[in-house]
């Protein structure tokens, strides 16, 4: 007597995977098994800008006089709101491409907060500031969200195996520093 047996297809294990390497020059810097690239490379000029600005008016503030000052106090909530929605713009948008285009996401833990305290820390103000404005730990939060969202893995690793991890052979380069790239 025959009977059907149902046939088992053999599933691949290894989803498309990336490695991210949040940044100050740029937002993201994306590496995958056969491409490579940034997100939000030149976006960081606006942000400065208005920041910039915001902080000119802000000192100008002090020394105006109610009416004026009052004006003043909404355009700075203004200029305040622009930049948070601009940086949740690119937070979305990253966040969307990269759960539609990959299955497991390898994020480093990137402890903005240890680094930009002022007791022990090496990087310069501006640099401190542009940290801060990308507020990765937001993305962070909202890249698992949305993988949540979409059946996909978003892993916490170490950031030897994202950002100092020479592609072409597998080695980790604990010296990289802030070098743009890497020369063997």
């Amino acid at each position: 007597m025959p009977v059907d047996v149902p046939k088992h297809l053999t599933s691949e294990n290894q989803g498309r995977v990336v490695a991210l390497d949040p940044g100050v020059r740029n937002f993201l810097k994306l590496f995958s098994e056969n491409s490579f690239g940034w997100i939000g490379s030149g976006d960081i000029g606006k942000i400065q800008r208005l920041c910039y600005y915001l902080d000119d008016l802000i000192s100008r503030l002090t020394l105006a006089k109610s009416k004026t000052k009052q004006r003043m106090k909404k355009a700075a909530n203004r200029l305040r709101s622009k930049i948070r929605n601009l940086v949740d713009e690119l937070h979305h948008k990253a966040a969307l491409f990269l759960v539609k285009n990959f299955d497991v996401i390898l994020l480093p833990t990137f402890e903005v907060s240890q680094m930009t305290t002022k007791s022990s820390r090496k990087l310069r103000s501006k640099s401190v500031r542009q940290m801060l404005n990308w507020a990765h730990y937001r993305f962070e939060l909202f890249l698992k969200h949305k993988a949540a969202e979409y059946n996909k893995i978003v892993l916490d690793v170490c950031e030897a195996y994202t950002s100092k991890t020479v592609s072409w052979t597998g080695e980790i380069l604990n010296n990289l520093g802030g070098k743009k790239v890497i020369n063997r």
